[in-house]
């Protein structure tokens, strides 16, 4: 019976959808707004601050462009990149090794020209008013990304890279942008613009056929047939994205456009909106047929093709029969041998965390996309975010990823920079649309939040967010705070103590993971300070194809240990804050305010990296490195102006000079340059300096001195080609990056272990004054770090033995600290230990391992523990207490 009931109740869902659909299907605009929108858009404009301010950036954008046009029409179409050259008006490119070959046919009209090739290259074009117009040969003016020297040069067609691309996006955006001020205003001078560029993209594009590749480099023969990689009028399916605004454009023209239709359509009898059913059936027809079915080629594909999707007209207006009606169910339910329809993406998505199993960079965006395309399709009449509740869950997993500051973690193939805060104004337009206000509150919280942190700003709403973004409702702007985030798929664990730019403390400890846009990185660390990134991940690559892409997404671009481990399966040895996979991508207890760390390992390879706070705004780092291996090189990159080395007791050591590294363990040491060297066998400092920012921010590493060690400093390539993601944009491209590379040769690293201490801190704000070892063996790991607040004593073992460091200090497990504040009992912390005493002050498993804190605070003693634990104070009795967090001990024996 319940069945039945179900059954019913979708078909009158389905039924009624039919009937929204189909109301919907002829009217023009629709995509974003109909005409009926257009009086309530006026009132946000008017009434609501942002939405009046992105107005205004828009039309100061546009107006000196669309002003101009009214007298001189041919200046911004002249700038497009064309094949207009007489007698040479293409209709059908040649493609051989992935790059423009040649091109053959002569249309009537110029045609639009293909991109020359479909590599990146280092340039940039110069501004649009330096532009060659009516370019006939492609050559195109650009300005170096890397180099100092920003003097423009001539770029020879088939070397041009994506430029081509990125000149005639930026003239069809402007175009969309004065179209939706048509809309808005009814002026016609913006119709006339933007028309006019549509006008001849449309007919440029009508004319000129798929490219073919009759080598099939791009893994297909092109031209209408399915397989490879090629789009309609791009190399890659994901990129053939001009179609995106072209047809917005044509949407809000509707009207104008059927009023003044292009003189060239009377000698071809054909209308307005035949010759861009045309061009846009092409546009969906090829991108429904290349590239790949899963992760984000798929999603992309569709992203490019769903606006001409929406903009079609009904069935039966063409003779082919296939409309509006026909296309979007290829995207909201049927799947084919080359695409994998809504359902299957979002199959996608881990069930558990909610993570897209791609690198950041990638996986952040592909809920956006899921969400734009949903709102556009709600706005048709048919539903696809209904139902599905993974998409919001999705949404919100992408807020583990951001540091304090609200950057993406850098790992994998990605640039890092803030997240995409579209999806939660798209859940937020949805949910308010639907009545959902539990919905709406969460993410006005998540948008009030990124808002205050300054990394987004709803002042610079583009003309999609002045339509679709809603009045925010009350809610507040404190986002839910997790000290541990873990993904299997991944490999990635980010740990966190407080989420504030100030004082947060943070960092990441992952294994590699080859395809997936992920990379073979090796066992690799970066940590945080004031809110940036300071020892990252290297992200400064031009392209997939740059020469340097095999060092920024290889191992030397990371904080690890090489040669050995770069890819493949960890084992979590220990971790705390605990995360239970089965149950979600965060911890849902913790045992220590202060201490967070991980244990992991990773074929020959083990890292513990713990962050310890010593007060509100003090902490620091441990990485407890071993490598089972005779020969090793620990690499650390580190943000910096400067670097200096100096010995434990502050006296500069004396690099000489190398020609070289000597032994290099991968191909891309080659990046390595300006080598200076040391032999050095005691403990040593170095000291990186950032003086880009005021106060200057430093980073103090302290190293456990080893036999047969020999230290290089080296220049690194550029850390990032971002300007937000380092402080002062401090080792941006093209400036380079201070690197350590600490070798040890013939001496095993598992046993001779690397074992550093890392404090970030601002000028004079330095709080350890002192680390030493304590006691050290094949097994065994122990130091102490006195700070200006406290003294910490910290142990670290890979057995079961017990250990007695120093008198009255006992530790038997994997992670051990005993904290004295004054020379006074402060805490103890075990992490997965049978033991940990000092001075009378103990914890001690009852049957198994335990993870544990006892501690004193305003002289009150508390514990925490994840199993039952026996606990004596002060040299008292042993006392059993059962699993708990934060508990007070109440009688004391």
């Amino acid at each position: 019976m319940k069945v039945v009931r179900k059954v019913f109740f979708l078909v009158i869902v389905y039924i009624a959808s039919i009937n929204v659909y189909g109301q919907k299907l002829n009217n023009h605009p629709r995509l974003f707004a109909d005409n009926e929108d257009r009086s309530e858009l006026l009132l946000k404009i008017e009434n609501q601050d942002w939405a009046k301010n992105s107005w205004n950036t828009l039309l100061e954008e546009i107006n000196p462009y669309v002003n101009r046009h009214v007298n001189d029409p041919e200046w911004i179409v002249s700038r497009l990149a064309m094949y207009w050259k007489e007698g040479e008006h293409f209709t059908q490119c040649y493609i051989k090794n992935q790059n423009w070959d040649y091109g053959e046919g002569n249309a009537p009209l110029p045609t639009v020209r293909l991109p020359g090739m479909r590599t990146w290259n280092d340039y940039l074009n110069v501004p649009l008013e330096d532009r060659i117009p009516f370019n006939e040969s492609g050559d195109l003016l650009g300005i170096s990304r890397s180099k100092a020297d920003k003097t423009p040069i001539l770029i020879p067609y088939k070397e041009t890279g994506h430029m081509i691309r990125q000149n005639n996006m930026e003239i069809l955006k402007l175009a969309e942008k004065a179209s939706f001020a048509y809309y808005i205003t009814q002026d016609e001078k913006y119709a006339k613009f933007s028309a006019d560029i549509l006008w001849t993209w449309l007919l440029g594009t009508y004319y000129m056929q798929p490219p073919l590749d009759p080598e099939k480099s791009s893994n297909g023969p092109g031209g209408y047939a399915p397989g490879g990689i090629l789009g309609y009028y791009d190399y890659e399916v994901i990129h053939d994205d001009r179609q995106i605004p072209m047809a917005v454009a044509y949407d809000f023209l509707y009207d104008y456009m059927n009023k003044h239709p292009h003189q060239h359509l009377k000698s071809i009898n054909k209308s307005t909106t035949e010759v861009a059913g045309v061009v846009f059936k092409r546009f969906i027809d090829i991108g429904l047929v290349r590239g790949g079915r899963k992760g984000n080629w798929n999603v992309n594909r569709y992203k490019n093709v769903i606006n001409s999707m929406l903009v079609l007209e009904s069935n039966d207006f063409y003779e082919d029969g296939k409309g509006k009606e026909y296309y979007i169910p290829l995207y909201t339910e049927t799947s084919s041998d080359y695409c994998a329809a809504l359902p299957e993406i979002m199959d996608y998505y881990d069930k558990t965390t909610g993570l897209w199993p791609e690198s950041p960079g990638y996986a952040s965006g592909m809920i956006p996309l899921v969400l734009d395309m949903g709102v556009k399709l709600y706005k048709s009449g048919v539903n696809t975010l209904a139902g599905n509740p993974i998409i919001t869950k999705a949404a919100l997993a992408n807020l583990g990823w951001l540091d304090a500051r609200g950057n993406l973690v850098v790992f994998g193939d990605m640039r890092g920079g803030p997240a995409d805060i579209s999806s939660f104004e798209s859940l937020l337009t949805y949910s308010i649309w639907e009545g959902d206000t539990e919905t709406a509150k969460k993410m006005a919280t998540v948008i009030r939040k990124n808002i205050s942190s300054g990394q987004y700003d709803r002042n610079k709403s583009d003309w999609k967010g002045i339509i679709l973004n809603q009045v925010l409702p009350e809610s507040d702007n404190n986002l839910p705070f997790h000290r541990t985030a873990y993904s299997p798929v991944h490999k990635h664990i980010i740990m966190k103590n407080g989420n504030d730019e100030k004082n947060g403390l943070m960092f990441t400890l992952y294994g590699g993971k080859e395809k997936s846009h992920l990379t073979k990185n090796g066992l690799a660390m970066q940590f945080y300070g004031k809110g940036w990134s300071l020892a990252p991940d290297a992200a400064a690559y031009e392209s997939y194809w740059s020469s340097d892409a095999g060092y920024h997404r290889g191992i030397t671009g990371s904080n690890t240990i090489v040669p050995g481990y770069s890819e493949g399966d960890i084992t979590i040895n220990a971790m705390d804050p605990f995360v239970d996979i089965n149950a979600g991508l965060y911890n849902t207890t913790e045992t220590s305010k202060n201490i967070s760390f991980s244990d992991v390992s990773a074929d020959e390879k083990r890292r513990v990296v713990a962050m310890i706070r010593t007060s509100e705004n003090t902490g620091y780092y441990v990485d407890i490195f071993r490598s089972d291996q005779l020969d090793n090189d620990y690499i650390h990159h580190n943000l910096g102006n400067t670097m200096q080395l100096t010995s434990d007791s502050d006296k500069a050591l004396d690099v000489a000079s190398v020609n070289d590294l000597g032994v290099k363990y991968d191909e891309n040491y080659k990046f390595f340059k300006n080598q200076r060297k040391v032999k050095y066998t005691c403990d040593f400092n170095a000291t990186w300096t950032t003086k880009n920012v005021s106060p200057s921010l430093n980073v103090n590493m302290w190293m456990m001195g080893q036999d047969n060690r020999e230290i290089y400093l080296v220049d690194a390539p550029p850390t990032t080609l971002r300007s937000d993601i380092t402080p002062g944009q401090v080792n941006k491209s093209p400036e380079t990056t201070p690197t350590l590379i600490v070798r040890q040769n013939d001496i095993n690293g598992a046993k001779k272990t690397f074992v550093a201490i890392f404090e970030s801190y601002e000028k004079g704000e330095k709080s350890i004054q002192k680390i030493s070892k304590i006691k050290t063996s094949d097994n065994f790991v122990s130091i102490a770090v006195k700070s200006t607040k406290s003294t910490q004593y910290i142990c670290n073992a890979i057995d079961d033995q017990l250990y007695k460091p120093m008198r009255g200090f006992k530790f038997q497990g994997t992670f051990g600290i005993a904290s004295e504040k004054n020379n006074q009992f402060e805490y103890l912390y075990l992490g997965k230990g049978t033991l940990l005493e000092k001075n009378g002050f103990k914890i001690e498993a009852v049957n198994e391992t335990v993870t544990a804190e006892l501690k004193l605070e305003n002289g009150t003693y508390y514990y925490s523990s994840n199993k039952p634990v026996l606990i004596s104070i002060d040299k008292g009795k042993s006392k059993e207490y059962p699993a708990g967090y934060n508990i007070e001990i109440k009688e004391l024996r």
